[in-house]
């Protein structure tokens, strides 16, 4: 005696309907969550070390007054220029391990790299100074918002010019 054919049972049915129905919807909302999510960590600001402090703190600190950063050399160089107020509070900037440091805040890209060492003579009060950075890949822009680091301190804000 044979037996006659029969449907698969029910719940079979549901199941393999169920994802049929339900797989592209969902794959879709994946992809959408995705690219939401990758937007907004895009569009977030860069997490930059060191505190947050003003110019007034900065210089009581280390002893200079931030005057410009600019874009130059047709975007390839940062000059970095101060004024020595303290002598004794900004000579430590003058080394390479001590050397402000550069980050443009809509994107957290570091400029650190020195075109040259520091001048090695002793800083006097009024005393202008500059250094230059390789501006690697253009981080920079004139206009761009940049956070100087020096030390645990960051001044927050200065406009490339």
């Amino acid at each position: 005696m044979t037996l006659p054919l029969t449907a698969a049972p029910k719940t079979e049915r549901v199941r393999s309907g169920l994802t049929s129905k339900y797989t592209l919807p969902v794959a879709l909302l994946a992809v959408v969550a995705l690219i939401v999510w990758r937007g907004w960590q895009a569009s977030r600001p860069a997490q930059l070390p060191g505190t947050p402090a003003s110019v007034e703190a900065v210089e009581a600190q280390w002893g200079i007054r931030i005057q410009h950063i600019g874009v130059s050399a047709d975007g390839g160089l940062i000059d970095f220029r101060f004024v020595v107020i303290d002598p004794d509070k900004a000579a430590p900037l003058l080394s390479v391990e001590n050397r402000p440091r550069l980050y443009v805040e809509a994107s957290g890209a570091l400029v650190d790299s020195l075109m040259h060492p520091p001048h090695s003579h002793e800083p006097t009060p009024g005393q202008s100074h500059f250094l230059l950075y390789h501006n690697t890949g253009g981080a920079i822009q004139r206009g761009a918002s940049v956070s100087v680091v020096i030390g645990e301190m960051r001044l927050e804000g200065v406009i490339a010019k």
